[in-house]
């Protein structure tokens, strides 16, 4: 699988644009007028991006994904008469080539799990837009799944619930940053990304690196990725 999960971002991260110098052009499906508005105002603004079209309902929403053919779609869970989470099937047959990035108040696992599994690119939580919401489009675009780290104690959460093996309990004795920080590890970020991700000290990062380290036993990187992967694999 070639698509990565992105952790956060950083102001110095939202200057990464796609090759080509052609802007993303983007679909907003919401059923709120201000914050449609205010999307269009932030995303129009920069230089890499075009709101083509805005919908606050399902069928209009399929309507324009056909129409338009956009690059990415942002799409609210919670939509008038529907969800988000039915639509996106329908927008991707409509539009096939269309990415797709959830937007929702909804921070459980169930919701990020079902949307991943129909489809979406990535999962963004309305209340960290902004900054979060440009570095997630770029990175939707370029084939990345992205995911926010406001989400990972609730994915770690639901995976480890049924926890019994010795490691599965190992991994729960490192407390939710430690975790944020050794899945980052994982995915192979450095230290310098995963500070500017959580907005930590690289001497920080390095802390929890090795304090985490500590408690699962690990010398490596390749034996973490390996207990992660085991770890997924039981889950799976």
């Amino acid at each position: 699988m070639n698509n990565q999960a992105e952790l956060s971002s950083s102001p110095a991260q939202t200057k990464l644009m796609p090759s080509g110098g052609e802007k993303i052009r983007i679909l907003v499906v919401d059923d709120h007028p201000v914050l449609l508005s205010g999307l269009r105002l932030l995303l129009n603004a920069e230089a890499d991006m075009e709101v083509v079209g805005t919908s606050d309902t399902g069928p209009k929403a399929l309507a324009l994904a056909r129409e338009l053919q956009p690059d990415i779609v942002l799409l609210d869970i919670s939509l008038p008469g529907t969800s988000g989470l039915l639509l996106l099937p329908e927008i991707l047959r409509e539009a096939p080539q269309t990415r797709v990035l959830m937007l929702t108040m909804h921070e459980e696992y169930q919701y990020l799990k079902e949307a991943l599994a129909k489809g979406a690119m990535g999962f963004m939580l309305k209340k960290c837009l902004d900054v979060d919401l440009l570095y997630a489009i770029r990175s939707v675009r370029r084939g990345q799944i992205y995911i926010h780290p406001a989400m990972m104690p609730d994915i770690l959460g639901s995976q480890n619930k049924d926890a019994s093996s010795p490691e599965e309990m190992l991994w729960l004795l490192l407390s939710k940053r430690e975790q944020q920080v050794m899945l980052a590890v994982t995915m192979g970020f450095t230290s310098r990304e995963i500070a500017e991700q959580l907005f930590l000290s690289e001497k920080t990062v390095a802390t929890y690196r090795s304090r985490a380290m500590a408690k699962l036993g690990l010398e490596t990187r390749a034996e973490l990725v390996e207990l992660v992967s085991r770890q997924k694999r039981s889950v799976g």
